[in-house]
């Protein structure tokens, strides 16, 4: 049992390590160039790369996109972990659901109901280390980095909260 509590902690210790990296590392990105990125494919790769998580939690996403698609100039490894992030606590926080929808105006909506959050939690998901108690080996970076990148690509995020319905809003403007 001891070595057990050891190993947990050491663990927790790696991961707080490799997210304070990446958070440093993504706040001073060497080279964030933008280029024409087409969101609705850049949202369905990540959304793609999720689906055995997603499965193994039996969410299935409900997605809606637009026929055509939307270009910004964002760069493209920079979106890819904005979306990482905000999947990544769909996985820890959803009560099971996920609806996510692109609209042409490049806005997207990430939403899905969490019980353990409420309004004073959801006002603070961006504050770095803000955790939500029942986090089990998070260490409060993710949507910080999220924020933080979607900013340097000239982008908004927000984060609403009603009705135990979590909805997480990116804005890229053309």
């Amino acid at each position: 049992r001891y070595l057990e509590q050891i190993r947990n902690r050491t663990e927790a210790m790696t991961g707080l390590a490799e997210e304070l990296f990446r958070y440093l590392v993504t706040a001073f990105p060497p080279d964030s160039k933008a280029e024409e990125t087409d969101l609705r494919r850049a949202l369905e790769e990540a959304l793609l790369s999720f689906y055995g998580a997603f499965s193994q939690k039996d969410i299935k996403p409900a997605i809606l996109l637009p026929d055509q698609r939307v270009i910004r100039l964002l760069n493209p490894a920079l979106l890819n972990r904005v979306f990482d992030n905000i999947l990544s606590n769909v996985l820890k926080y959803s009560d099971g659901d996920l609806a996510v929808q692109l609209d042409e105006d490049g806005t997207l909506h990430f939403s899905n109901h969490a019980t353990a959050l409420d309004e004073v939690a959801t006002a603070q998901l961006f504050d770095r280390f803000f955790t939500v108690e029942n986090a089990r080996h998070s260490t409060g970076l993710g949507l910080s980095i999220a924020k933080s990148l979607t900013e340097q690509m000239h982008g908004e995020i927000s984060a609403a909260y009603s009705d135990s319905l979590l909805t997480i809003t990116l804005r890229f403007s053309s």
